[in-house]
């Protein structure tokens, strides 16, 4: 019964959302056989995926998936927009989902659902608070889909948006968008929940340690 119950918690901690690709590896002005490019281009710089031409689409081969997540990061003062791609099956077909730096400073201030490759059709609009790094996610359901912000990394989104399309995609590919001097990080698919943060280990420590010793003692 405690090996159960040990398991099963474990499981619901360490259970991960799949890190699909963390940039990790050398600055070369092409992401790899793992991506397809579908407008512009994407790079690496400092483990760092950025888009070589304003926009850029790129997608993940083999994955489908209604969610994605990657970390986001404001880079300098110029325009620039980081973007999740869902529900792919061409450039004018998919559910675009960025933040954005429309005023020239040094934070992302908007966010927009949009058609596409930054093709419009849905709403743009100012956050609640501006941020120059975060950890996003996004999903849908349907025709409605929501935005998840966390600026702080500890796995709660400080801000969420929705917005329902006026017509559903009709693919399930995954990607993401850039203009300008954006750089996205750890890009993956999976629920918000199983997204595993700095610390999460230290955090179930004291829950399995009241397991362990509320195991049954041996004769």
């Amino acid at each position: 019964m405690f090996r159960a119950a040990l398991a099963l918690l474990a499981a619901a901690v360490f259970a991960p959302a799949a890190i699909l690709d963390d940039f990790n590896r050398p600055d070369n002005n092409d992401l790899g056989p793992n991506w397809t490019v579908v407008a512009g281009g994407a790079g690496i710089t400092g483990n760092q995926a950025y888009g070589l031409t304003s926009l850029s689409l790129v997608t993940y081969n083999g994955v489908s998936s209604s969610n994605a997540y990657a970390d986001v990061y404001n880079v300098g003062t110029g325009l620039q927009y980081a973007a999740i791609v869902l529900g792919y099956s061409s450039e004018s077909s998919n559910y675009f989902i960025k933040v954005q730096n429309q005023s020239g400073g040094t934070q992302f201030g908007n966010y927009a659902f949009y058609y596409g490759n930054n093709g419009g059709g849905g709403v743009f609009a100012g956050l609640n608070e501006g941020f120059s790094s975060a950890r996003i996610w996004a999903t849908y359901s349907g025709t409605t889909a929501w935005l998840y912000i966390d600026s702080d990394f500890d796995g709660n989104p400080d801000q969420q948006y929705s917005y329902t399309y006026g017509s559903p995609v009709s693919g399930s590919g995954v990607g993401l968008g850039f203009y300008g001097a954006s750089q996205v990080d750890n890009f993956g698919v999976g629920e918000m929940a199983e997204i595993p943060e700095p610390g999460s280990f230290l955090l179930v420590l004291p829950a399995l340690g009241v397991l362990w010793f509320a195991r049954p003692s041996r004769r």
